[in-house]
């Protein structure tokens, strides 16, 4: 068969599945829609593909053949109109090159044009009075040229915003262990991302969290001294072992004088510092709804980003008066890890009681169950006065080595600020805030 773009044939096997399964996002998107993917005359995965690598190329260029199959004549006008609205250049300017995007776009895009076209066909039917009659209708060249290049507009203008927040996802998997790309793939969760990518809390949640993005300036490795480390600098000492080889060319007599006032030039060498878990703890409770419980949730992706450079587990649980599932990250994180936890996110909704003993005595069996012998930090952020039982909750804490870090979001608690290693008071929700929590705790 003719191919619809230069430089991508529709018959290699890799170019069919990438098609293949757009089709299967496709039919997820349109289950409950008024016609089966199937019925449709002209979709299939080489239409698929061949819109997803408009999305996907740099500069993609329309074959010029002649398409004697009327669905590849269909096929080919609906492609042409596409590649010539002004509005993909804006939907392109998130899916170059992004394999993950221009899948999502591609199935929203046809997902939104099979939508626009069977409203347009409703109208004309109901307007023409009966089937027969809307069909002659629709299938006159004019008529039927105008309503596809009516829907692909409005499909585009759908399809920017869902590849607008799909981007968003994707940068934000990469934020987190820059450097290993094949970890942070995302190809086997293109399902959960398009979800995601659909999910209004989501979309909050991001636009919370865009004003935290420069994070990554503010968080730093935590560094210890080791003889066997990473080169880090030079210092003076007598440990032959790290001696700069230009102070073995000093005379014999230079040199032990050098070693006795410990003043021998060595390299400086560190290692990554060996810390244990990092646990949130994020109140639920009633008194936490609206503007609070989004701020905490941007603050908990960016502890997690903090942690995944820190090279530690990452755990989060939501409590109110009862502590909630646990969500656990590894120490290297892969991309359907960054969407599992949006996802966990997105779906708590803020109402309940408050006992926060109940959620600290929790949070310590949960680090206990890691088995870790370093030292583990827990970051509690609620508004909640709650009564605190201070010594069963020293003694837990004590017993799994963690630090309790408290964040009081428009409250105090006095029976907290006595247990805590480090206690913040947040009356802003603001940027400034949030970094003061992300790099003070």
């Amino acid at each position: 068969m003719p191919d619809f773009i230069k430089g991508v044939r529709l018959e290699e096997p890799p170019v069919r599945y990438r098609g293949e399964r757009i089709l299967s996002l496709l039919e997820k998107l349109h289950e409950g829609g008024s016609s089966n993917i199937k019925d449709v005359d002209f979709m299939d995965e080489y239409l698929a593909a061949a819109v997803y690598y408009l999305f996907f190329l740099p500069a993609p260029i329309l074959a010029e053949a002649e398409h004697k199959d009327p669905r590849r004549a269909k096929q080919y006008a609906l492609l042409r109109l596409l590649a010539s609205s002004p509005k993909l250049s804006m939907v392109r300017r998130k899916t170059i090159a992004d394999s993950t995007t221009s899948t999502v776009a591609s199935a929203v895009f046809l997902e939104h044009l099979l939508r626009e076209l069977s409203k347009n066909s409703e109208s004309t039917r109901s307007s023409g009075g009966s089937r027969e009659e809307g069909v002659r209708h629709s299938n006159r060249p004019s008529m039927s040229n105008y309503m596809l290049q009516q829907a692909v507009e409005k499909a585009l203008e759908a399809t920017h915003d869902i590849a607008r927040q799909a981007r968003e996802i994707k940068n934000l998997t990469a934020r987190f262990t820059a450097g290993t790309g094949s970890i942070l793939s995302l190809e086997d969760s293109v399902a959960e991302v398009l979800k995601l990518a659909k999910n209004t809390d989501v979309k909050i949640i991001l636009e919370a969290l865009r004003s935290i993005q420069d994070i990554d300036a503010y968080i730093k490795r935590r560094l210890v001294r080791s003889p066997r480390g990473e080169l880090d600098g030079y210092e003076l000492g007598s440990d032959v072992e790290r001696i700069v080889p230009s102070e073995l060319a000093l005379p014999y007599e230079a040199f032990s004088v050098k070693l006795a006032e410990s003043s021998l030039l060595l390299y400086r060498k560190v290692l990554p510092e060996t810390r244990g878990p990092f646990h949130i703890l994020l109140d639920k409770s009633g008194s936490m709804m609206g503007l609070k419980i989004i701020w905490a949730k941007a603050v908990a992706i960016a502890l997690a980003q903090r942690a995944a450079r820190e090279r530690r587990p990452f755990m989060i649980r939501f409590f109110d008066s009862i502590p909630y599932p646990l969500m656990k990250i590894g120490k290297r994180v892969r991309g359907r890890d960054v969407v599992k936890m949006l996802e966990y996110l997105a779906r708590i909704r803020a109402n309940g009681g408050t006992d926060i003993t109940r959620a600290i005595l929790t949070a310590t069996e949960d680090i206990a169950s890691m088995k870790s012998f370093s030292q583990s930090d827990i970051v509690l952020i609620t508004d909640g006065e709650d009564k605190i039982a201070i010594d069963a909750v020293r003694r837990s804490l004590a017993r799994v080595k963690a630090r309790l870090h408290t964040v009081m979001v428009h409250g105090n608690n006095f029976d907290l600020k006595s247990i805590s290693t480090t206690y913040m008071t947040v009356t802003r929700l603001d940027k400034e805030s949030a970094l003061k929590v992300i790099v003070h705790v």
